[in-house]
């Protein structure tokens, strides 16, 4: 077969020809259920029809239109986004990626404070780009380290700019949830010295966790939110959220920046009718009781194979299982995959962030499958 897309990362020789609900179907027909969420966007299913019907409608209208106009949907997003998030009279922009929104709310913090440098939790993730390049040369980074209070003391906090906070990223160690106390700790302590607080929501947003925004599990208002994948469902739209706090610092001393895409009338109907799907239909109340009865079958599990299974970590829909090296995962995700099942997997620890319309049966299917895999003693 002729390639001609570069191998940034690997994928199988399947094809795919449809997307449906927490559904996948290659080119043989074979359907894949998707515990993945594609790569955790589709939080209200693959091709939703509500989506694509608002897409298809939207699009004799109005796709992109510029720097010389405004668009109601981008007026009216920004005002259900502070609805959800809990603040008022902030204001927002909406862009094209995860990635550039987490950058924009970065120069932003920097712009208002005169800081340069960028404070995270050691196991998050920033972006794919830009500050968040992977690099050892990266001098804006400062990184503490994972639930450790006495690191903490050892930041020098009148250098930092922001504080970008990730309660839960599915890249780097795996679906990891602070605890209460050390973000508490964190929070307080960057805002006392001035820090700008940026809530990282690319993953963690939109119903995932079982609230709106990971943020809202630590009693805890940022002064900036970064939205992405899930606001789209697959289209690519993200979102920077500004408090009125921010707004007002912005507007005293503004700056520049203008992208393509920015604030298009499309992703932006997009992004509310993807809010009114979660509301209209619960789904956060359904990621909180379908997250319990997957937990417990994920538990079950734990228990049954306690020599070789770790932990279980959950919130809401968004899942790690761990692994002890004796048991090869790469294995037995390329064996789910094989079976019609689609996972994630990083270091020992195997990732579910199914679709929130996820059916407790096709949770079956896969601790039915897992329970077979871990029976045949998959093991390195």
């Amino acid at each position: 077969m002729i390639k001609n897309i570069i191998p940034f990362y690997i994928s199988s020789e399947k094809l795919i020809v449809k997307s449906e609900d927490c559904y996948q179907f290659d080119s043989d027909g074979k359907r894949y259920i998707d515990f993945e969420s594609g790569v955790w966007c589709t939080n209200i299913g693959h091709s939703n029809k509500y989506i694509t019907n608002l897409i298809a409608s939207q699009a004799e209208q109005s796709i992109h239109h510029g720097y010389k106009f405004r668009n109601e949907f981008a007026e009216m997003l920004s005002k259900e986004l502070q609805r959800i998030i809990g603040i008022e009279n902030g204001a927002s922009v909406f862009l094209s990626s995860g990635s550039e929104a987490v950058n924009l709310a970065i120069v932003i913090s920097q712009h208002i404070i005169n800081r340069k440098k960028i404070l995270k939790i050691d196991n998050t993730y920033l972006s794919a780009y830009g500050f968040g390049q992977i690099s050892t040369d990266n001098e804006y980074i400062t990184n503490v380290r994972y639930n450790d209070i006495e690191s903490i003391k050892k930041i020098n906090f009148k250098e930092i700019a922001c504080l970008v906070l990730e309660t839960g990223g599915a890249s780097i160690d795996i679906v990891q949830f602070p605890e209460y106390s050390f973000v508490k700790e964190l929070v307080d302590i960057a805002k006392l010295n001035g820090c700008i607080i940026i809530a990282e929501e690319v993953t963690t947003g939109m119903g995932r966790t079982g609230k709106w925004f990971g943020f809202q599990h630590y009693d805890i208002i940022p002064d900036i939110i970064v939205i992405g994948k899930a606001i789209g469902n697959g289209y690519p739209v993200s979102a920077v959220t500004i408090s009125n706090k921010i707004n007002r610092e912005f507007c005293k001393n503004p700056f520049r920046y203008a992208q393509s895409h920015q604030n298009d009338p499309l992703g932006c109907a997009i992004g509310l009718e993807v809010i009114k799907y979660i509301e209209k239909n619960n789904l956060i109340d359904r990621s909180n009781t379908t997250g319990k009865y997957f937990k417990e079958q994920l538990e079950s599990l734990k228990n049954k194979y306690k020599k070789h299974i770790k932990s279980v970590r959950a919130r809401g829909l968004m899942f790690a299982m761990e692994f002890t090296p004796t048991i090869n995962i790469e294995c037995i995700s390329n064996k789910l995959f094989e079976k019609g099942i689609i996972i994630g997997y990083k270091h020992e620890s195997l990732r579910f962030l199914p679709p929130l319309t996820i059916k407790q049966s096709d949770i079956d299917v896969l601790i039915k499958s897992l329970d077979e895999l871990l029976s045949n003693k998959n093991r390195t």
